[in-house]
């Protein structure tokens, strides 16, 4: 009876762990800005706030300029982040080396702090799994007057609404509002990585500049509410961002450039050459793009050039209907070296010298093009 009764104990153990994470959603996250324990005379002079967003990340990185308006004092700093994922855990070696602070340039020994002491609006939810938070806590202390700068970097996972694709990422500037008066300046700039700015679906505040694929906010001299909070959504109902859309090369098919060319409809077996060029002094003469060139010589194109060349200084002619037919029977030699039969093409008539058709039993007949010898420039 016994072992029954543990069966059914475990049973309901493992019905209620499932019941517990059937209706888990991902939960919000907030970046929020650095801010006090306690009543402080200390002040946010400044803060600017550069964040890298990208589909599946944020990395912020935050400057404080903070001002001591009063006496002497010491205080506790805090920044409360949430790490969720579904389903996992996060190791406090990773929460740790999510974060880095420094104060006027050295690094500060920081603490995690469970969000149980700090904030009993979260219990419930870290109670039943809905919610991982800590706070990185480190101790601050000012003199008299004194001014410092505190810098923040930390990574975030990306926000998502519960059964939607929308992503969103946020920074609370409204948390700053328990340092001590107004916050004389605040810049706030969003550099987006791998998103393109048509997926933005909406931000706010509305007081945003957008330069290309970089939003910015600035602020001065006011008491951060929750109306300055920055909150930015994208890719709703959109394609993901893959990466820009790479830039084709330009092609030149028998000595014309092709604007618009599909190198699938051109069959591989009339190719008699493919030559890329990619160095400025090679392209140049050809585009002002930096994408490169391919040129491309068909096999009908090369042996219209050569038959071109020959019956232009020979009486001889070269007896062959196809290239690949050329290929076989003959060889070509420019200047006594042997080359390949596209190396007729940018040939002028008025530089050849003498063309000779050598006929050999068992071997293959050698077209010899004699040219005329560049003189160095003196």
């Amino acid at each position: 009876m016994k072992r029954y009764n543990l069966v059914f104990v475990i049973l309901i153990l493992i019905l209620q762990h499932i019941n517990l994470f059937a209706d888990i959603k991902p939960v919000v996250i907030k970046a929020k800005t650095i801010y006090p324990n306690n009543t402080t005379s200390v002040r946010m002079e400044s803060e600017k706030v550069v964040i890298d967003l990208y589909n599946d990340s944020s990395v912020v990185k935050c400057c404080f300029n903070m001002k001591n308006l009063g006496e002497h004092e010491k205080l506790q700093i805090g920044f409360p982040e949430m790490n969720f994922y579904h389903y996992r855990l996060i190791s406090k070696s990773e929460k740790l080396n999510r974060f880095a602070v420094k104060e006027n340039g050295k690094v500060l020994t920081f603490y995690l702090s469970d969000s149980l002491k700090n904030d009993e609006g979260f219990r419930e939810k870290v109670d039943t799994h809905q919610i991982i938070e800590d706070w990185y806590l480190w101790d601050g202390e000012f003199q008299k007057g004194e001014s410092k700068t505190i810098e923040v970097q930390y990574s975030l996972p990306f926000g998502m609404l519960y059964k939607s694709n929308k992503r969103f990422f946020t920074y609370l500037l409204s948390t700053g509002a328990n340092w001590n008066g107004t916050i004389g300046k605040a810049e706030i700039v969003v550099n987006l990585k791998d998103i393109e700015i048509d997926s933005i679906i909406s931000q706010q505040p509305n007081n945003v500049e957008i330069n290309n694929n970089q939003l910015i906010w600035t602020f001065s001299d006011f008491e951060p509410t929750t109306n300055d909070d920055l909150k930015l959504y994208y890719n709703s109902n959109k394609i993901l961002y893959k990466g820009k859309k790479p830039i084709p090369p330009v092609f030149i098919v028998d000595g014309d450039l092709e604007k618009e060319f599909d190198l699938k409809k051109i069959d591989p077996n009339d190719i008699a050459s493919i030559e890329v060029l990619k160095k400025p002094e090679e392209t140049r003469k050809y585009t002002n793009q930096t994408n490169g060139v391919v040129k491309i010589y068909t096999k009908n194109f090369v042996l219209t050039e050569l038959k071109r060349i020959v019956e232009a200084s020979t009486k001889e002619k070269i007896n062959v209907s196809d290239y690949d037919k050329l290929k076989e029977d003959y060889c070509l030699f420019l200047n006594e070296n042997e080359v390949d039969f596209h190396e007729v093409i940018d040939i002028k008539s008025k530089s050849v010298v003498k063309v000779e058709i050598m006929t050999a039993k068992g071997e293959r007949n050698k077209i010899v093009i004699a040219l005329k010898k560049i003189k160095p420039n003196a």
